[in-house]
């Protein structure tokens, strides 16, 4: 198995080093430019599998795989698919096993090739229900429910969305690091810890003159 797993960490990375792009970047201007909803809409599609020349039967299921080898292989995975513009991204920690399986199992997936925004790496296959996601417990459609469960199109006061996304941003946290969530506590939301300047999104430079700013 070991010598089974040299070689295909050696194909992914070659994978890797050789991108085939469907254009070149000296050609491309800021006249070029669109949105990333534009783009994300008229983007050549192309199955994963064709354009990086790694095929999902090569991947080894999980249970076959040691600790080491399995994280050998996530991550020459991950390091390609950043290559490939189609990034494997997580909101919260997800044990390497279930990241692993996350991407085998969603491998013969269709990407976009984007020229001009982040492309992501399908979680779940295309109407797949909660209970069936690769991601288990971890699965980021039932966290983002959970995240915009109380969300509404109603107007809002700045005070009242800045709160709103204060409340949030503690969900997200919370699931992400568990215990240690507070480490990461989003003081520029938190009206409480509003400086002297009354600013909370310059994290206490406050207000500089002209000849001060970089």
């Amino acid at each position: 198995m070991e010598r089974y797993v040299e070689q295909l960490i050696e194909d992914i990375f070659h994978a890797a080093e050789n991108v085939r792009w469907p254009w070149r970047p000296e050609e491309l201007g800021l006249e070029d430019w669109i949105s990333d909803d534009e783009e994300e809409a008229t983007a050549p599609r192309i199955p994963l599998e064709e354009w990086t020349g790694i095929r999902k039967i090569q991947l080894t299921p999980d249970e076959r795989l040691s600790v080491t080898q399995l994280h050998r292989i996530l991550e020459a995975l991950k390091r390609m698919l950043d290559a490939y513009n189609w990034s494997f991204v997580l909101q919260i920690a997800v044990p390497e096993r279930i990241q692993y399986r996350t991407i085998r199992e969603n491998f013969d997936q269709v990407a976009k090739k984007k020229q001009w925004h982040m492309g992501f790496f399908e979680l779940c296959a295309p109407g797949t229900s909660h209970g069936m996601c690769a991601l288990g417990e971890f699965c980021h459609c039932s966290l983002f429910e959970e995240l915009f469960k109380n969300f509404s199109d109603e107007e809002l006061s700045p005070v009242e969305e800045r709160r709103r996304h204060l409340e949030i941003e503690i969900v997200h946290l919370k699931k992400k690091h568990g215990r240690e969530w507070e480490k990461y506590y989003p003081y520029h939301l938190d009206p409480e810890f509003d400086d002297e300047f009354g600013n909370p999104y310059d994290y206490g430079f406050g207000e500089m003159d002209e000849q001060d700013r970089w």
